[in-house]
């Protein structure tokens, strides 16, 4: 479903965004088809990074014990799956303040395809450098929200200024969601979830 719209939405998003509005895609084709599959691709990639190739802290290299990674890739996998479900349930809450009657469907799909970038970037994990990671999280962020702003018009059924303004309400919710993420990973590391080193 992404892939092959990626360089479409990039160089016409208008039109693609249009084409997949007009393809009817189902709320189970957003989980099963699209979603379950591509947040499996940071937490795996961070599961093997984390245990095969570690990473560079005051000298040496560490790396995780597979049973230390493997509970966090798992939290961490279901944990993407919700946020990106939270972000389209918050799109679909804030839809009619900006005159818009979308439906949880066509939110869904808009929230799939603008997390699929940062979600495929994840793949980076394999390699956990930290400014090989931010770097590439930067140019995945960038296109999410590219994306986003080119998005919310089209699926929506909104004008541009309007669009924009929805735009800049999805963004503030995400990073509340994002804030919100850390804190539990924070409080799951330390009580739950121990970093065992090999």
């Amino acid at each position: 479903m992404f892939f092959e719209n990626f360089w479409n939405l990039v160089y016409r998003p208008k039109l693609t965004w249009g084409q997949i509005r007009d393809q009817q895609y189902g709320l189970r084709h957003s989980y099963f088809g699209h979603l379950s599959w591509m947040a499996a691709i940071p937490a795996v990639s961070l599961f093997i990074g984390t245990t095969q190739m570690g990473w560079s802290v005051g000298g040496g290299y560490h790396t995780l014990t597979p049973a230390s990674a493997l509970p966090i890739a798992i939290v961490m996998y279901f944990s993407l799956i919700a946020v990106v479900t939270l972000l389209g349930v918050g799109v679909c809450w804030m839809e009619r303040t900006y005159g818009a009657h979308s439906g949880l469907r066509n939110c869904m799909v808009l929230a799939t395809f603008v997390a699929s970038p940062m979600l495929g970037a994840g793949i980076i994990g394999l390699w956990p450098v930290v400014w090989v990671t931010v770097f590439v999280m930067l140019i995945a962020l960038c296109v999410s929200l590219y994306f986003l702003f080119t998005g919310i018009p089209v699926m929506m059924k909104v004008s541009e200024e309007r669009g924009f303004l929805f735009s800049i309400s999805v963004v503030t919710l995400a990073l509340c969601f994002l804030v919100a993420l850390i804190a539990v990973s924070v409080i799951a590391y330390s009580n739950w979830l121990p970093l065992t080193l090999s």
